[in-house]
C-alpha cells in the first residue's frame, strides 16, 4: 500500500481526507464539507480564497480512486496502480447543446441534436426538400476537469461511441471530441473525420487512423507535478502523441461537436457495469508530445 497525502482545507488549513474532499462549482480550491458549509451559512457567499461567487448548491464532492477501481468506497490509503495514476471519478452528463434553439428543436427544417438521456445525444438529420441543412452542434458536459491538488498523479477520462447513418463523408459528417480550456477559451480536440489532433493554437497533427461507423473514441487529461497533458484513444488504443498543457490550474470542460452523427458517452459513472474500452489502469505517463 502507498499512502497519499492531499492538500489542506482552504478554510481550516487541516489536512484533507480522501473521503472528505469538496470543491465549489467553478472553483479549483478544496475544503472539508463541514468547513465550506459553515463558511457559506455564516454569510460568506464566495470562495474564501479566490472570492468566486458560491452557494450551498455549488458544493460538490471529489471522488478520487485507483485507476481501474469502480467502487465508491474511500479510505486514507490508495493502492498504487501499475501506472501510479489515480482515476478521478465524478458524476457527469451532457447539459448544453448549441442547436436550432434552447429546446433543441429543429426550426426551418435544419438538422439538430436531441438529448435522449444524460449520456446519449441523437442527431436528427434535416428534412429533405424543405430548404434546411444539417448544422454542427456543440455539446458540453456538466462537470469540469480540474486539478485535485494532491501530491500524486490524477487521470480524468471519458469515452463516446459514435453512430453514423449512411455513408461517411468529410463534408457531410462531423465528429470532434476534446476539452475546452475555460481559462483561455481554447479547444484541444480530435477530429475523427479529419483524423487530426488540434492543440490550443489550432495547430493540426495528422494521424493515419481509419474511421469506422461505430468506433469508440476517448479523451483523457492527466495532472501531474511537471507536465499535465491531454491524450486521445480509439477503440481502446491510444492514438497520436500527447498535448502538453502550460498550466496545472486551468479548468477544462469535456465536449463533442457533431453533425449527422449520434453518440453515447461513458463518463465513468459506473465502471463496474459499464467499463471503458480503454484500460485506464494500464495508462503510463506519456513521454512523447507534439
Amino acid at each position: 500500500m502507498v499512502s497519499y497525502r492531499f492538500g489542506k482545507c482552504t478554510v481550516c488549513q487541516f489536512r484533507l481526507r480522501p473521503d472528505n474532499i469538496y470543491n465549489l462549482k467553478g472553483c479549483n480550491h478544496t475544503y472539508h464539507r463541514e468547513c465550506i458549509e459553515k463558511w457559506i451559512k455564516e454569510g460568506s457567499k464566495n470562495c474564501p480564497r479566490c472570492r468566486a461567487t458560491a452557494a450551498l448548491t455549488d458544493i460538490r464532492q471529489l471522488f478520487v480512486e485507483e485507476a481501474g477501481d469502480s467502487s465508491d468506497d474511500s479510505s486514507d490509503e490508495f493502492t498504487e496502480s501499475k501506472s501510479q495514476i489515480n482515476f478521478v471519478k465524478i458524476k457527469n452528463k451532457w447539459i448544453i447543446l448549441n442547436g436550432c434553439n434552447d429546446k433543441f428543436n429543429c426550426i426551418d427544417g435544419n438538422g439538430y441534436g436531441k438529448l435522449i438521456s444524460d449520456e446519449n445525444i441523437e442527431y436528427i438529420n434535416c428534412l429533405e426538400g424543405e430548404g434546411g441543412y444539417n448544422k454542427s452542434i456543440l455539446v458540453y458536459a456538466e462537470s469540469l476537469f480540474r486539478n485535485p491538488q494532491g501530491r500524486c498523479k490524477f487521470l480524468y477520462y471519458f469515452e463516446i461511441e459514435c453512430k453514423f447513418e449512411g455513408e461517411l463523408d468529410k463534408r457531410g459528417n462531423c465528429l470532434n471530441i476534446g476539452l475546452k480550456n475555460l481559462n483561455k477559451n481554447k479547444y484541444i480536440e480530435y477530429s475523427a473525420m479529419e483524423a487530426s489532433i488540434y492543440n490550443e493554437k489550432n495547430e493540426e497533427f495528422k494521424l493515419e487512423t481509419v474511421l469506422n461507423k461505430n468506433d469508440i473514441f476517448g479523451c483523457g487529461l492527466v495532472f501531474n507535478a511537471k507536465s499535465p497533458y491531454i491524450f486521445f484513444t480509439q477503440n481502446g488504443e491510444q492514438i497520436g502523441k500527447g498535448i502538453l498543457l502550460n498550466n496545472n490550474l486551468d479548468l477544462y470542460k469535456p465536449f463533442v461537436e457533431l453533425k449527422c452523427c449520434s453518440v453515447e458517452a461513458n463518463f465513468g459513472n459506473n465502471l463496474e457495469s459499464k467499463p471503458f474500452k480503454y484500460d485506464i489502469s494500464k495508462h503510463l505517463i506519456l513521454k512523447e508530445f507534439y
